[in-house]
């Protein structure tokens, strides 16, 4: 009451302002916008979805530019009242949160992300009884304040005339038109770039019953029949409209733990999946949550050796790729665009989370995890609205206890402080040590699991293992017998594989065909060393094993030193420039140093007696070192330099 005693009105929410500010809500893409329509089809029970990119072309200047985006599903349809709210921010209809929806923001909110206009028409009895309404900025900043009444009005003809599904009794058509905001000005861009988005985030609904979940996860029935998502763009002219056919892109699934059968990736290298699960996966993790136990779902894989490497057993990689690296493979590179942590709720992708991957490393892209959680958890892992993110769980990639504790506070502490705090991040510290395990475990695989390529560097290697080979067999003959030797003689050639393949494998965690692989081409170059990386939880930076015929070096890729100085000096050098080539090879010099100055240091530091047996293991190791850094005889090739 204002003192003239005029009446005024003070609304929660300015509906105009609210509106304009909700444009700006977040989207990553005109894709993720997209995905909210499919995500109200699929809640419908749709089985065929279309999406249509509808483009005119300008007289004057014969471009087409992209006006309209539509998506025409085969669902349930909805009645007057249902079809009138859907337009309302806040509408939802599942609060209970057990499908794809969150907040009922996703119609209206994605719509207006993109277009100043969205229009809905919805039928339960044939398109002829379509009921139609709609929601336009234009309105809003007229003063409109509720959604149109609903009306029968036939849906466009140009998205009837141009589905390619047999036309269903019920269904729902939204069209988005005054495309102010989209990213992209043609449907052939925008259909192009949304293939793998929508093939990953719906992979378990567009794939067969058979390949959508694990064998033994008894989940299928909630994911229900197979979808099928296909994107149609069609041309205007002043004639009328026409379907552009070699066009049409039927989205196929895109997982990016590479265990589906007829996914986007190409697979011509070899047979077989692209990646295999990893052997400790799938398994889940329970979040106690109040009274409930929620389980959380994990799967782990990571590159078959043959996908990287095309002179293996199994490659049979395509003329044009063989000897090359595989990052650079159509393969590698679909991989590489799936590089992170899926995160799934409700059988649907929220996000590929890179922030738990090892900076631009290129290699990242050859391993992936899954985390598959129920939607009671959306608090815990602090989902967004939008469906685009779980912002809590991304936190955690980064998470160490010693950076969170307080002086004098122990892991226990911490997580105790944490729970008092209300840091939802308390509940998911089980969830990532496990993530972190499973990428420990893989991590190694996958650098050891190189393509050995037929370069320069590829050559030093072998030249460096067969000059080992040629000063060990003869300080051998010379009487130096070492451990390997001497249990080389003893052992049969069954049981010298056999002691190899057991270390491979149970020791260092290779998988058993790359284990055995490794084997037969330490016997066919006859070395009688091999060098491997594998992670170890040891204060020495590499360990040395005597096996029969064998010495076995294994860097511990879990020390400073391999990622200061040994990857810094192997480096997948066609995915850098000539610039970052130098700062490596710096780094790598720095490292060596320090490297040495550690030794000297521990050198000082030891009693007169130990510091002279210390001294002399120095002066011993460098006359081995001498010898094998001066060997050049004719047994061993000269580097092919061209």
């Amino acid at each position: 009451m204002t003192t003239s005693g005029e009446q005024l009105s003070f609304p929660i929410i300015d509906t105009k302002m609210t509106v304009k500010a909700m444009r700006d809500s977040g989207y990553k893409s005109t894709t993720h916008a997209l995905a909210e329509l499919i995500d109200n089809a699929i809640e419908a029970d749709a089985t065929s979805i279309e999406v249509f990119g509808l483009s005119r072309r300008n007289q004057s200047t014969n471009r087409s530019t992209l006006t309209e985006l539509a998506v025409l599903d085969n669902g349930h349809g909805m009645d007057a009242v249902t079809l009138r709210g859907s337009l309302r921010y806040g509408h939802g209809t599942r609060r209970e949160r057990r499908g794809i929806g969150r907040f009922g923001l996703g119609l209206p909110n994605s719509s207006l992300s993109q277009a100043s206009r969205v229009e809905v028409w919805s039928w339960q009895a044939g398109a002829s009884n379509a009921l139609h309404t709609c929601l336009a900025i234009e309105d809003v900043e007229g003063g409109a304040t509720e959604i149109p009444e609903v009306r029968l009005q036939a849906p466009p003809a140009v998205y009837l005339e141009a589905s390619r599904a047999p036309f269903s009794e019920s269904g729902t058509l939204v069209v988005w038109r005054d495309l102010d905001r989209v990213q992209w000005k043609s449907a052939g861009t925008t259909f192009r770039h949304t293939e793998a988005l929508l093939g990953r985030i719906y992979r378990r609904f567009l794939a067969s019953p058979a390949d959508r979940l694990h064998a033994e996860d008894p989940r299928g029935e909630e994911i229900g029949s197979q979808r099928r998502i296909v994107c149609i763009p069609i041309e205007e002219t002043a004639d009328g409209a026409t379907v552009q056919e070699d066009a049409i892109i039927e989205v196929r699934p895109n997982d990016p733990l590479y265990l589906m059968a007829g996914t986007s990736c190409p697979e011509n290298f070899g047979e077989g999946r692209m990646f295999v699960e990893l052997e400790s996966s799938p398994f889940s993790v329970s979040v106690q949550l109040g009274e409930e136990t929620h389980y959380v779902r994990v799967r782990a894989s990571y590159a078959r050796p043959h996908v990287r490497d095309s002179s293996h057993s199994d490659a049979s990689w395509p003329a044009r790729w063989r000897g090359s690296d595989a990052g650079h493979t159509e393969w590698g590179k679909h991989a590489d665009s799936n590089r992170g942590v899926s995160l799934m709720r409700a059988h649907r992708e929220l996000q590929l989370d890179a922030s738990w991957l090892s900076g631009d490393d290129p290699r990242e892209r050859w391993w992936t995890v899954e985390i598959d959680f129920p939607t009671a958890l959306d608090a815990v892992f602090g989902v967004t609205n939008n469906k685009q993110g779980a912002t809590i769980f991304r936190r955690l990639s980064q998470y160490d206890y010693r950076r969170e504790a307080l002086p004098g506070e122990s892991v226990g502490d911490v997580r105790r402080r944490m729970l008092a705090d209300g840091d939802s991040r308390v509940f998911l510290l089980d969830l990532q040590k496990q993530v972190r395990n499973c990428v420990k475990a893989m991590r190694p695989r996958v650098k050891e699991a190189r393509q050995r390529r037929h370069d320069r560097r590829a050559n030093e290697d072998e030249r460096a293992d067969a000059k080992a080979t040629v000063v060990i067999e003869r300080r051998a003959g010379e009487g130096h017998k070492g451990r390997s030797d001497q249990e080389g003689e003893s052992a049969s050639d069954q049981e010298k594989r056999e002691r190899q393949l057991q270390s491979l494998v149970e020791k260092h965690h290779l998988d058993r065909p790359d284990a055995l692989r490794r084997i037969d081409e330490t016997i066919r170059a006859g070395n009688r060393v091999r060098w491997i990386r594998s992670g170890q939880s040891s204060p020495a930076f590499f360990d040395v094993e005597s096996l029969p015929n064998v010495i076995q070096v294994a860097l511990n890729t879990d020390h400073p030193v391999h990622s200061h100085l040994y990857d810094v000096m192997h480096p997948d050098t066609e995915d850098l420039g000539e610039q970052e080539v130098r700062e490596r090879l710096d780094k790598a010099a720095a490292a060596f140093r320090l490297l040495i100055y550690s030794w000297a240091r521990y050198e000082e530091e030891q009693t007169t007696r130990e510091r002279k047996n210390v001294r002399n293991a120095r002066h011993e190791w460098g006359k081995y070192a001498e010898e094998f850094f001066d060997e050049d005889d004719d047994s061993v090739a000269p580097t092919d330099l061209v």
